[in-house]
């Protein structure tokens, strides 16, 4: 593998962690987002009970 092999190796390994991590990043703020809806609901319901 010449050197422009190797460079575009490790470019193709970069970005590709970069598009894993943005992926795990949405995955994880989604998860989040589910909880605090759940937690939005759960407080409405408490209070039209008073």
């Amino acid at each position: 593998m010449n050197n422009m092999g190797y460079l575009f190796a490790a470019n193709l390994f970069v970005w590709g962690g970069v598009f894993y991590y943005l992926f795990r990043i949405k995955k994880h703020q989604r998860s989040l987002q589910n909880d605090l809806d759940l937690i939005k609901e759960a407080v409405e319901k408490g209070t039209k009970g008073e």
